[in-house]
């Protein structure tokens, strides 16, 4: 017998955005009847935001309503400044204003008496600055979010939950928000270069790789480390005290060989000292023995889109800083750095294009006479799509659900507007694969549309490196195995996927799609995505 799930499990599948996947934990777990518990009545009211927050417009008001409702509740139960806050922001975007700047002038005067409040002293006075905002006092609410930032000046997911409360607020007040930008966490950057950056380049270099990252506010860096460019941009972001996330294509020791040791022991000793000052540490791809391009691209892609992917979970910018060579054209000789350019371009955010003459005796990757890479390696986009139940069925229940459920669903796939580049059976699921991962999740989004029931459809995601071989059609690697661990932890009515899927993404998607954390699948971490705003505080 299976255990009911527990409260944060609960919340959990609501922050992955399986609504109604939580909604029936909630109800299975017994959950709806224990009206007496604050900590069910909190979840209950969480359950229905976010349940509202997926509504159309028109009909989102009675649902804010009932989870004002709910908070009020928990509250009765136990006072909590959580509880509190979110009944009065409830009920304002339930459309009574009048009643919710009550509920804020309430709160207001509970916390001036000076309550003990298990929470941070930023959230405190984050919620302070949220009732004044309630109650229609603008100025107050900003010079209240002031004090707080400075109780917290790097606490920035906490500023940016912060922030897209205020938003939300403000457009129920139909207030201008422009003066939020000032609170907004600093910008996250995507850094790449050639390697024949000489170790003591032009001064004048370092002074336009300084100015840029002062000029953007860049607080975040994400890029490899490779000799030149790589190194001395991540040294310039380290010394204005940014925060260094390094992706590798290959292992460390790889790495080094093909990257680092070849140009000299100086590049070695540096880049130590980036590694043992990097805040995260990602490796795209196993030892793939000789250069790659592919696995690159692969690294970059989860670089740029890991910028992107920041930037927006703080409600801040991404930028690119970018070190060319000074041969012909715009972006110079290197093949590889411009692709990188030129896929930032592509997607209008702000970039600064360096120019800077190789110094060390680097080729550039143009002026390779002989392709480099495996013919049959490709870099994928994959998911894995089945059913919830169909293993539990008997023949006669199976034959009915082929009949009524998978066949329909297989006849709507294939009049999808994206269409696969190859797709594979998968025991009782299906693997597809695509060439990038924005199809790959147009084609999962509009899976999720065609009617399943009585099923829930579960689909998991992960880009990465594959064999393709012919005759018959098979993909072969680690991916494809880690695309299996994904699966087995994904949500119904979810798409579930790793962070290179979910960080490669990011680069090309819409400004409406969020990835929600979810934990971890043995070294893979998860993430959920959801279209149409990030869940509530």
């Amino acid at each position: 017998m299976i255990a009911p799930a527990g409260l944060p499990a609960i919340i959990t599948a609501a922050r992955a955005g399986a609504i109604s996947h939580a909604e029936r934990l909630f109800r299975e777990g017994g959950h709806d009847w224990r009206t007496g518990d604050a900590a069910t009545q909190a979840v209950r009211a969480r359950l229905l935001t976010e349940r509202a927050l997926t509504l159309p417009a028109s009909l989102r008001a009675r649902a804010f309503a009932e989870a004002a409702a709910a908070y009020a509740s928990a509250d009765a139960l136990v006072p909590q400044l959580h509880t509190r806050i979110n009944a009065a922001t409830m009920t304002l975007l339930a459309g009574d204003a009048d009643r919710a700047r009550d509920l804020a002038e309430a709160v207001l005067a509970w916390l001036d008496t000076g309550p003990q409040v298990h929470d941070t002293p930023f959230m405190i006075e984050a919620c302070r600055a949220e009732a004044h905002l309630v109650a229609g006092r603008t100025e107050a609410a900003r010079r209240v979010l002031v004090e707080a930032v400075a109780l917290a000046p790097l606490a920035f997911e906490d500023h940016a939950l912060a922030l897209r409360q205020f938003r939300m607020i403000a457009r129920a007040l139909k207030i201008d928000d422009g003066w939020l930008d000032a609170f907004r966490p600093p910008a996250a950057m995507h850094f790449a270069g050639h390697l024949g950056l000489g170790s003591r380049p032009d001064p004048a270099v370092i002074g336009q790789i300084d100015a840029a990252i002062a000029a953007e506010r860049v607080g975040f860096g994400f890029g490899a480390l490779a000799a030149g460019s790589d190194i001395t941009i991540a040294e310039r972001l380290l010394e204005s005290g940014g925060e260094l996330h390094v992706v590798l294509p290959l292992s460390e020791e790889a790495f080094l060989a093909q990257s680092v040791r070849p140009y000299g022991e100086d590049w070695l000793e540096r880049f130590r000292r980036c590694r043992d000052a990097a805040a995260s540490w990602t490796e795209t791809a196993r030892n793939t023995g000789t250069y790659e391009p592919i696995a690159s691209h692969l690294a970059a892609d989860v670089a740029m889109g890991a910028a992107v992917r920041h930037a927006r979970s703080l409600g801040s910018e991404a930028v690119q800083i970018v070190i060319v060579d000074d041969g012909p054209g715009a972006l110079g000789a290197g093949i590889h750095t411009a692709r990188e350019a030129r896929r930032w371009s592509d997607t209008g955010r702000s970039s600064h294009v360096i120019r800077a003459a190789r110094m060390a005796p680097v080729p550039s990757s143009g002026s390779r006479a002989v392709p480099e890479g495996q013919a049959d390696r490709r870099l994928l986009a994959l998911l894995q799509i089945d059913f919830i139940g169909l293993a539990e069925l008997d023949e006669a229940a199976l034959a009915e659900a082929v009949a009524g459920v998978l066949m329909p669903f297989r006849a709507a796939l294939a009049m999808l507007p994206v269409r696969p580049a190859l797709a594979l059976p998968c025991g009782n699921s299906r693997i597809v694969a695509f060439t990038d991962p924005e199809s790959a999740f147009a084609y999962a989004r509009a899976a999720l549309e065609i009617p399943t029931a009585p099923f829930a459809l579960r689909i998991a995601g992960h880009y990465g490196l594959a064999h393709w071989l012919s005759d018959p059609d098979a993909l072969i690697g680690r991916t494809v195995d880690q695309l299996a661990e994904v699966a087995a932890l994904a949500f119904p009515g979810t798409i579930t996927v790793s962070e290179t899927f979910a960080s490669a993404l990011f680069l090309a998607a819409g400004a409406e799609v969020y990835a929600e954390p979810l934990g971890e699948a043995g070294d893979i971490r998860l993430h959920a995505l959801r279209v149409g705003g990030a869940v509530m505080g």
